[in-house]
């Protein structure tokens, strides 16, 4: 999945989302930035493996999330979504393009990305 066109909402691939890949992204220059991942609603609850590549280095870096760490999206009224999303960073080259992997449970997607 192409994630250059995808905004703050993220995108969808193989059973699971990903995001934001919005405004704040496109301007992130290398280093921490924010990344939830999620599996598709009303499938058990699995550990999360995010894989990211800088494609023209050939850099991989693997973060971890627990399954017990999801948190639960608000509606704009405020009340709970079915959504269950794995919070949390990773680490970001300054630019180039970034493969983004992410498998839960039976699930798995890919998403491309290009820092700029």
């Amino acid at each position: 999945m192409d994630a250059d066109r995808a905004g703050d909402e993220g995108a969808a691939a193989g059973g699971v989302r990903a995001g934001p890949f919005g405004a704040v992204l496109r301007e992130q220059r290398g280093g921490v930035a924010k990344l939830w991942v999620a599996q598709d609603p009303g499938k058990g609850r699995a550990e999360a493996l995010i894989r990211v590549e800088h494609v023209e280095s050939g850099t991989v870096a693997y973060y971890v999330r627990d399954a017990s760490a999801t948190s639960t999206v608000l509606n704009d009224d405020g009340s709970p979504s079915k959504d269950k999303i794995y919070p949390g960073q990773i680490l970001l080259p300054p630019d180039g393009h970034v493969r983004i992997t992410v498998g839960i449970g039976r699930a798995a997607g890919c998403f491309t990305y290009t820092l700029r």
